[in-house]
């Protein structure tokens, strides 16, 4: 359900505008509407891009952290003398990118050295001390590349060529001469690097030594440094929200006046206005008006309708003037996803894991998470046990005692055509169920007028299916269509001038034409619970027969060969199916039921202003 909300009114005097603020953030309940002109200012921009900008660098030091941990090296670098206390939040992020900025460079140098230093692996062993001996004796020691249809043997004999390397189609090779002799050939003369060799492999040493020095030293401080970054994350987003309550004020009586509008949950109303009695300000508490304000929503369910709120916030959040449809798809999506999973076997693994998490009690801050898990897994239990198939083996040919006992209930034979229909059933109750809760909300949203079509389409669909299965075609099935059809073609308008029934005519045959054409697309979009639940039974099956007709007849051998098939398979399918089995309900969800049911959403969620 939605928790009524009571606005607020507020006049502050311009001078006690910013304190009011402060005072208002520290009592944390009320909730303002920013400005969209606000959220697309420079100084919001300015300050989401430092808490982007706060985030990575937080990344990059857990990282280090990481790093750090599996290197197992817990004790400080003598590097680490800086004592973080010393720097402020903002000084401190600049410090960090300054030795982030180093790395940069020194991968950059390390990477032009190396292209340096592969001119010369291009010549092999490099014995510099030689060359210089023979340069110093008064020899000219020259080298060059060609390509290999180019080069010519005679400049062996004329200048003394040796062939060094042949790669890539050049050859590269050196000529020996004295000083004094002009060698003119047709060949690329060899330009190497400014520093030798050894010269490059000593500053690459270098460099790497710097390079692992900034990095041990931001495994250092990475801790204490995290802890900083956060810190200074929370107060840029107080900053920030702070801003754009500011700006959310009207300003009255040129500027002296300043109008804020706030919501707080009327359960809470009462301490509220106590609390802002004892400010120097004007205020007023209303109900919101309809198809004027825009409330916040906060959600109120019970436990178990708790659980499926952030799939329902997945989509959208419903306005405050409709029902809230969690606790409404909530059982649903539980029956589609063991549908989808279809394995008693895998329901059961799931409840088993997210049960011993919950219970081992080192997860706290996901016991949402692994409750909705658990219930997911329940569902599949039910559904696995009614399709009949466990680990992949079909439970109808199982004879074992408590088995048979629930053979009753399971799915026979022809279970691919039971499942099939089982899967159409559930599609048109859930529709309409859709179409009748769709009857509440266009009543609350817009008036009992809106909803007068919708009521002729439930009485016409669900009271001709009951009247058929109970009595077949007889007088209460046409009464039923007869009633059904004055709602859709002359009450679904009004009747207040001579056109009004031929235009109530008009929008109920097209009303009709879109019932038609969509219904019967809803309805078979359920297909696909029955096909799911049919692909991860088939694969089950499959890996159950590689595993036996696949493992060496060698007794132990075979066994372990067996067990890795089928800890593979079916972890792989269970992986696979709980990724279906996860997304269709939710498109079910949030296309056919939520399009049958007159949902609208688009609403913002209840934060109040208070420090993060």
């Amino acid at each position: 359900m939605i928790t009524p909300m009571t606005k607020l009114t507020m006049l502050i005097y311009h001078r006690d505008y910013k304190q009011f603020l402060v005072e208002l953030r520290d009592h944390g309940v009320v909730h303002v509407h920013a400005k969209k002109e606000t959220l697309q200012d420079e100084v919001v921009k300015a300050k989401m891009a430092e808490i982007k900008h706060i985030n990575n660098t937080i990344k990059l030091l857990e990282a280090e952290r990481q790093r750090l941990k599996d290197t197992k090296n817990e004790g400080l670098s003598d590097s680490a003398t800086l004592r973080l206390c010393d720097l402020n939040k903002a000084e401190l992020i600049a410090f960090i990118d300054g030795k982030y900025a180093e790395i940069d460079s020194i991968q950059q140098q390390i990477a032009a050295l190396q292209k340096e230093d592969n001119v010369y692996n291009l010549w092999g062993e490099f014995p510099e001390e030689e060359i210089k001996k023979i340069q110093n004796n008064n020899w000219d020691l020259r080298f060059f590349s060609v390509p290999q249809n180019k080069y010519n043997e005679a400049w062996e004999q004329e200048f003394n060529a040796f062939v060094i390397n042949e790669i890539s189609g050049f050859k590269y090779f050196t000529t020996l001469t004295s000083k004094d002799k002009e060698v003119n050939i047709e060949a690329e003369k060899y330009h190497f690097p400014a520093l030798s060799k050894s010269e490059i492999k000593a500053r690459m040493e270098e460099m790497k030594n710097q390079y692992d020095e900034i990095k041990q030293y931001l495994s250092d401080i990475a801790d204490e440094a995290v802890i900083k970054l956060k810190e200074y994350k929370v107060a840029v987003q107080d900053d920030t929200d702070f801003y754009k309550v500011s700006e959310a004020a009207c300003k009255l009586a040129d500027d002296k006046i300043m109008m804020l509008e706030g919501w707080v949950p009327a359960e809470i109303e009462k301490d509220t206005i106590d609390w802002l009695q004892d400010k120097e300000i004007y205020f007023e508490a209303k109900e919101p008006e309809k198809n004027v304000d825009n409330p916040p929503i906060k959600l109120k369910n019970r436990r178990f309708a708790r659980l499926f709120e952030m799939i329902g916030n997945m989509y959208s959040i419903p306005t405050y003037w409709e029902l809230d449809m969690t606790p409404f798809f909530a059982p649903f999506f539980v029956l589609f996803f063991g549908f989808c999973m279809g394995d008693l076997g895998y329901g059961a693994l799931i409840c088993l894991v997210t049960l011993a998490l919950i219970l081992s009690k080192k997860l706290k801050d996901m016991n949402n998470i692994l409750w909705l898990g658990f219930f997911l897994g329940l569902g599949t239990v039910i559904m696995g046990t009614i399709s009949g198939t466990f680990f992949g083996v079909p439970l109808l040919e199982v004879d074992i005692p408590i088995v048979n006992k629930l053979k009753g209930i399971m799915f026979q034979s022809d279970g691919i055509y039971s499942a099939f229909y089982v899967s159409l059933i559930i599609g048109v109750f859930q529709i309409l169920f859709g179409m009748c809760l769709k009857i509440i909300n266009m009543t609350k949203l817009y008036g009992f007028g809106a909803a007068v079509s919708t009521i002729g389409w439930v009485v016409l669909l669900l009271g001709g299916i009951i009247t058929f299965l109970i009595d077949g075609i007889g007088i209460p099935f046409y009464a039923c269509m007869g009633v059904g059809a004055v709602l859709i073609y002359l009450l679904n308008g009004p009747i207040n001038s001579f056109a009004a029934p031929f235009k109530n005519i008009g929008s109920g045959l097209w009303d009709t034409y879109n019932m038609a054409t969509g219904l019967l697309g809803d309805v078979l979009s359920y297909i696909r619970l029955f096909a799911l639940g049919l692909s991860g039974s088939i694969l089950g099956l499959v890996f159950n027969d590689l595993a036996m007709n696949m493992k060496p007849d060698i007794p132990v051998v075979g066994t372990i060969v067996m067990l890795l098939i089928l800890i593979f398979g079916h972890a792989m399918n269970i992986a696979l199916s709980a990724l279906s089995a996860f997304v269709h309900p939710m498109r079910l969800t949030f296309v056919e039921f939520y399009k049958n049911s007159g949902f609208v959403g688009g609403a913002k969620e209840y934060k109040p202003f208070k420090k993060n």
